[in-house]
């Protein structure tokens, strides 16, 4: 009786610790596959911050240059008549071409 009990006992243990491997096993899958996912998330996020730095740059060159330009305007507008003149006449076409390119936007479209 005490061998059958032993060995019920062994029996037991042994399907425990099957048991005990099997989810360990699973844990280690499972975390195989978050650290996989955790490490796509760290370059998904370091390509996204190369990305956001291009950005930034190309913003504050742009900001530069219009800046610049706009001097450039507030410097013709008031420095002299023949320079209001020009400034005009290019408000002008430039309010021309708009309705133009307006135009045969619309009519492309429809």
């Amino acid at each position: 009786m005490n061998e059958s009990l032993s060995g019920s006992l062994a029996t037991g243990e042994d399907a425990l610790e099957a048991q005990n491997r099997y989810r360990a096993d699973e844990l280690a899958k499972k975390i195989s596959k978050l650290k996989s996912v955790a490490y796509d998330i760290e370059v998904e996020a370091k390509d996204h911050n190369r990305l956001l730095d291009d950005v930034d740059n190309e913003f504050d060159s742009s900001t530069g240059f219009l800046s610049g330009s706009l001097n450039k305007v507030n410097k013709m507008m008031f420095t002299g008549r023949s320079d209001r003149r020009l400034m005009c006449y290019v408000v002008l076409i430039t309010v021309g071409l708009f309705i133009v390119f307006y135009y045969l936007a619309n009519k492309v479209t429809r």
